[in-house]
């Protein structure tokens, strides 16, 4: 498989619209929006706490006794603290996750919380390092004995404290979706396991009916946890209508400075015939790598990966982003093209949480904050389910039984009906940028 040559390094990867009278309770009641520490989140109207990494303590939820699935850990009083992983830093930064998360806790909580209890989230930055992660892990456990994981993301971290949360009883509600989250009883992802993911790519990019009709795809991926399981479901799904992707054609990059140069790779893939690509890499390497195309004067056909719809990338690329396609495991939100009322709620809800914030921007809102924002509502469905005796064991038997809907924003879920896999996510829909805009061009449908 082609490695990166000369230190050419990626940073990657990675209900109706809300009345008039929702926006006014959320903008009266700014008090629940509470400051961010570095690293550490506490909402709810509760107090920052210290920087992770430090030998600082973020505050501790007094837990009530034993760390078992069934306990109380997390839950005091009014109070249930909830906590998360996010990367902001070494490489990429998913702040805006974080604070989708965060929005949607205030939203519930301006509302007088969930039975009457209020949410607080606690969360670390790994630094894009699965060993930091992996001790955040235990910190969450052990120290802010939180009550859940909900709405991460971690590339790296995920596959490192996954198996630790779930280890210790402790449910897991959405993340990146690698292949650690899936096949436990208290983990549920949000989105397609990897394989799932690929073979929805490579499908769609060579379907002779389909738009690109691609016959010698180049991919550019991102290393990292899993990734080879993504490789091989697109050399499946191209397989499907008789389209071999040699490994020559695939570019893995990895995480880490300095900021790459598609240019090379770019030629090459010119040089050899390929006709378009396909690529799953962070939002902001996608400004790169459409910079590396008119630098060579060839923009190739399109199939991007979640991510590329985030506003503020989309306006750096400019006109050569229109006629890329883009793969959505979610419902597209920029814009609300399809006038979906879950998100519309989204849109405003985590806009207004966000433009309080002096280092982020709604225009940074993208697939995978909206992974966020349905993990968190799921994670509430399935808590308001428990009434006054709220246990992780509760939690995990609510979030097993029946099934759970976003109202269009993603495809429903049933967790029970899965399997051991918990693979509930089976569904894809897909996006086309033109006129300016991003127009929705195929619905959710069964990936295979």
């Amino acid at each position: 498989m082609r490695q990166t040559r000369d230190t050419v390094f990626i940073a990657v990867l990675i209900l109706s619209v809300i009345a008039s009278t929702s926006l006014a309770i959320l903008t009266a009641t700014g008090a629940f929006f509470a400051p961010v520490g570095t690293g550490v989140t506490v909402v709810g109207g509760a107090t920052a706490g210290a920087t992770p990494g430090s030998s600082g303590s973020s505050g501790s939820s007094g837990s009530v006794g034993g760390t078992g699935g069934g306990q109380t850990n997390g839950v005091t009083g009014g109070t249930i603290t909830v906590g998360a992983i996010y990367s902001e830093s070494g490489g990429i930064d998913a702040t805006v996750e974080q604070h989708t998360v965060e929005a949607c806790f205030n939203y519930y909580n301006a509302q007088g919380g969930i039975n009457g209890h209020k949410l607080r989230l606690v969360s670390y930055d790994d630094n894009l390092n699965a060993n930091n992660a992996y001790n955040e892990a235990v910190r969450l456990d052990q120290q802010d004995h939180v009550f859940a994981i909900v709405g991460w993301l971690a590339p790296f971290g995920e596959a490192s404290a996954a198996p630790y949360f779930e280890s210790r009883g402790i449910p897991i509600v959405g993340g990146l979706g690698v292949p650690q989250e899936f096949g436990s009883p208290y983990s549920f992802p949000v989105s397609p396991i990897f394989q799932t993911d690929g073979y929805a790519f490579g499908a769609y990019a060579t379907n002779p009916g389909g738009p690109l009709k691609f016959k010698h795809p180049g991919v550019f991926v991102t290393q990292t946890a899993g990734i080879q399981d993504f490789i091989d479901g697109i050399k499946q799904g191209a397989a499907r209508y008789g389209v071999s992707i040699s490994n020559n054609d695939i570019v893995q990059v990895s995480f880490a400075a300095p900021q790459p140069t598609f240019q090379g790779y770019l030629a090459q893939f010119q040089a050899d015939g390929v006709d378009g690509l396909i690529t799953q890499i962070d939002p902001f390497s996608y400004t790169r790598l459409y910079a590396a195309e008119e630098g060579n004067r060839h923009i190739f056909p399109h199939l991007g990966g979640a991510g590329l719809d985030k506003q503020s990338v989309d306006a750096a690329i400019g006109q050569p982003l229109n006629g890329t396609y883009g793969f959505m495991p979610y419902l597209e939100a920029q814009g609300n093209p399809s006038g979906n009322g879950e998100v519309g709620l989204y849109n405003s809800v985590a806009s207004a949480y966000i433009r309080t914030k002096s280092n982020d921007s709604p225009a940074n809102m993208d697939a995978f904050s909206e992974g966020s924002w349905v993990a968190c509502r799921v994670f509430a469905q399935a808590l308001a389910k428990l009434g006054p005796n709220v246990t992780r064991q509760g939690l995990v038997s609510a979030l097993n039984s029946g099934t759970y809907s976003t109202g269009g924003m993603a495809p429903d879920f049933n967790w029970g009906a899965s399997g051991g896999s918990h693979a509930a996510a089976n569904a894809a829909s897909f996006i086309e940028f033109t006129g300016g805009r991003w127009v929705i061009v195929q619905g959710f449908a069964p990936i295979r």
